[in-house]
């Protein structure tokens, strides 16, 4: 399947989960819709990168798995769930890191700089506006710093040439915006409007990281010499 193919597919299915959150007449609908945005990246990113060697590659598999597992456990009420759920999602971009970290690739100072003012400043309105109770507020400020690292380790792709690659890094950056939106609507006051939000941009977020990265992989990874034969 090509890339267009498989994002007619994707954005079918992010449209049906955000018509859902506008429109919850089916619970059943919800549950199924909203990890199959990330089942559906997991599958296409094992089916077009399955030829290809190159290290770490089982990294972004596994924080694409991760992902789909906290979407899975933020899907049931408590502010238990939501801790265990917030583990997942910090494992995954843990899994992101470690990929980002495997390649040969150098951050120039200027992608560092603003990415980290990104870091900074997110933190900082999550200190300033987000109402969060005492109790999860050392766990939340950990998961902060673990996406903004995702986001300083993506900047080593904005020198690449592939203009597809480059979209892993905006992913990564709206994975920080969709994060921020999260907590707003889970300790301010839900808001239906804002949770549109928030999957709209975490689904761009993980979309943008999977081409990205499978362009990558594509462009720089080694065909399996059984495949190549």
């Amino acid at each position: 399947m090509k890339v267009r193919d498989f994002s007619k597919l994707f954005f079918a299915i992010l449209f049906l989960h955000l018509v859902v959150i506008y429109k919850p007449e089916s619970d059943l609908l919800y549950m199924i819709s909203k990890p199959l945005l990330l089942f559906s990246l997991l599958a296409f990113f094992i089916h077009k990168t399955a030829h290809i060697e190159l290290s770490g590659k089982s990294w972004v598999a596994a924080a694409l798995l991760f992902s789909m597992i906290g979407d899975i456990i933020l899907m049931q009420d408590g502010s238990m769930y939501f801790l265990i759920g917030m583990g997942a999602f910090a494992m995954a971009h843990v899994f992101y890191i470690l990929f980002y970290l495997n390649q040969k690739l150098k951050s120039s100072p200027l992608a560092l700089l603003c990415a980290a003012l990104v870091m900074v400043g997110g933190i900082i309105v999550l200190y300033k506006y987000v109402n969060d109770p005492a109790e999860i507020t050392p766990y939340l400020y950990v998961y902060a710093l673990v996406i903004g690292l995702h986001l300083l380790a993506s900047t080593r792709f904005i020198a690449l040439g592939d203009r597809l690659t480059k979209l892993a890094v905006g992913g990564a950056l709206l994975f920080v915006v969709s994060d921020l939106l999260i907590a707003f609507n889970q300790f301010n006051g839900y808001d239906k409007y804002l949770h549109i939000a928030v999957m709209l941009t975490y689904g761009l977020a993980q979309y943008g990281i999977t081409i990205g990265l499978i362009s990558y992989l594509e462009n720089n990874g080694k065909v399996n010499e059984h495949l190549s034969e």
